[in-house]
């Protein structure tokens, strides 16, 4: 047995990294575990291959989906998914979190409103955007999202002139597009071509990893392991009594122990780790959510420059909530980095040359669509006997057909924006799992979720939950902010409980 901390989180990502810096900066004892290392080189951020093709920062488990072993695009290094992301930090609206209003008899009654409101995350979400150096255009239209009450804390770079030309055509429209808030220091930023996907070459994309490491220096009472496989939480009856990890590097293993246990590891990870613990909730790894992102690349005539400098600037929430035609939601949309020759080539028909790619990147502006996929208890995630995670996930027709409405429309945003063709792909490869969450629910009885209002564990009053599984619902807008906003809101009742 090792010696005791106030509290053990698991992860180190939006939920793991923003809540064990909030706990240690109240002064409690926390000790953060991350099973993958910091990113050992930096002379390879810009090095594609490295970072997309070989997957040298993503998580270095083959995970069973749908019955195929895949590496997939998700966080492995210090930060989790924040050390790769893109960084857009947006603030969902109000009915969110009241989905039944938009959604009906397509949702069970139990989660026709979220166990919290808008206003319980409000102060949270100030401090988060606090915390991540957040930068917007506060005057901007944002449509039915949410915004600061006064400003946001930085302020954004000018838009590229490519961009400027996708604002103007869609405003003379009748469209309301605005910048993008993102977690991004433009002091130091480096403007980038590539920048979600890859690490931050200087640190000005803000990441939990650069939270955590500010909170263990200026506290001294955050504790942070890398390199630890978490086995599973040490029980005995209902009561969890510890946290039996491995040392990836030496093998050894050792039981931890605590007064509080916070579960952070992902909409995958968390889940598994309490189906390895023999907890057997019935929701426990159900209903997982991965947005629906249909993506439309516009084609110019002339350079865009997008293939050189940042342009994930701009985002559109018109058709949040459908149109007059089509009155169903739909979500956010957002401006994209242009991929790289490798990952175009990777998706691209065999027979295109190096020399179209690398023309067609020079004239590319892409698009993304985020549609809120439904919840399905059919989509979970499981661990069989020899510890293997397997993920099952299919998105409804219901999904399809919204992502294809959409589709439409980015493709009238990038025409009215001056390009001459659109070229549209349905959803990613299953590889990408951006944006998961919902398989250990909060809600307000045991029978139709796995955690409380504050994240406890029902079963197990020990444990709270800080990170997207949480969610009985997918948002309409990446759930980033929101993962730290709650976070920061758990922490506090760890707090006052400690």
């Amino acid at each position: 047995m090792s010696e005791s901390y106030d509290v053990i989180v698991i992860g180190s990502g939006a939920g793991g990294g923003t809540l064990a810096q909030a706990v240690a900066r109240a002064g409690k004892r926390v000790l953060l575990l991350e099973r993958g290392r910091r990113f050992p080189d930096v002379s390879l951020p810009h090095d594609e291959r490295a970072m997309l093709i070989q997957k040298q920062p993503y998580d270095d488990r083959d995970i069973d989906v749908n019955g195929n072993p895949t590496r997939l695009y998700m966080g492995g290094v210090l930060g989790g998914g924040t050390s790769l992301y893109g960084a857009a930090l947006m603030r969902p609206s109000r009915e969110d979190f009241h989905p039944g209003i938009h959604y009906g008899d397509r949702l069970e009654k139990a989660i026709h409103d979220w166990p919290i409101d808008y206003e319980d995350l409000a102060p949270y979400y100030e401090r988060a955007e606090q915390l991540y150096h957040v930068s917007g255009e506060p005057s901007d239209h944002y449509g039915p999202l949410q915004r600061p009450t006064e400003s946001y804390p930085h302020s954004p770079i000018p838009l590229k002139p490519i961009n400027e030309r996708l604002v103007s055509g869609n405003e003379n429209a009748g469209l309301k597009p605005f910048v993008l808030p993102l977690g991004i220091d433009f002091n130091i930023c480096l403007q980038c071509d590539a920048c979600p996907g890859y690490i931050c070459p200087n640190g000005a994309r803000i990441s939990a990893g650069q939270v955590v490491d500010a909170a263990a220096q200026e506290t001294g009472s955050l504790e942070l392991k890398t390199g630890i496989q978490v086995e599973r939480l040490e029980r005995s009856g209902e009561t969890v009594t510890g946290v039996r990890v491995t040392d990836r590097e030496s093998g050894e293993q050792t039981v931890l122990t605590a007064k509080r246990y916070v579960l952070a590891a992902g909409a995958i990870g968390s889940p598994a780790i309490l189906l390895q613990s023999g907890c057997r909730h019935p929701l426990i790894g159900r209903n997982y959510m991965m947005h629906l992102s249909p993506i439309v690349v516009g084609l110019y005539l002339k350079r865009t420059g997008a293939e050189s400098t940042f342009v994930k600037q701009v985002g559109f929430a018109d058709h949040y909530y459908g149109t007059e035609d089509y009155p169903h939601k739909l979500g956010l949309v957002q401006s994209l980095p242009v991929p790289g020759p490798l990952m175009i080539a990777k998706t691209a028909p065999a027979w295109l040359p190096r020399a179209a790619i690398d023309g067609l990147r020079k004239r590319m502006l892409p698009l993304a669509g985020i549609i809120e996929d439904l919840p399905n208890p059919d989509n979970r995630v499981t661990v069989d006997e020899a510890g293997r995670i397997h993920l099952s996930h299919r998105y409804s027709e219901y999904d399809f057909e919204r992502g294809q409405f959409l589709t439409q429309q980015m493709v009238q945003i990038l025409k009215r924006g001056g390009a001459a063709h659109c070229l549209t792909k349905s959803f990613p490869s299953t590889e990408h799992v951006a944006h998961q969450c919902g398989t250990l629910r909060f809600g307000t009885d045991r029978d139709h979720a796995v955690a409380d209002r504050n994240g406890r564990l029902f079963d197990h009053p020990e444990v709270f939950v800080a990170d997207g599984s949480l969610f009985p619902t997918s948002l309409g807008v990446g759930p980033a902010l929101t993962i730290m906003a709650n976070a920061l809101r758990i922490a506090d009742t760890v707090i006052d409980e400690l």
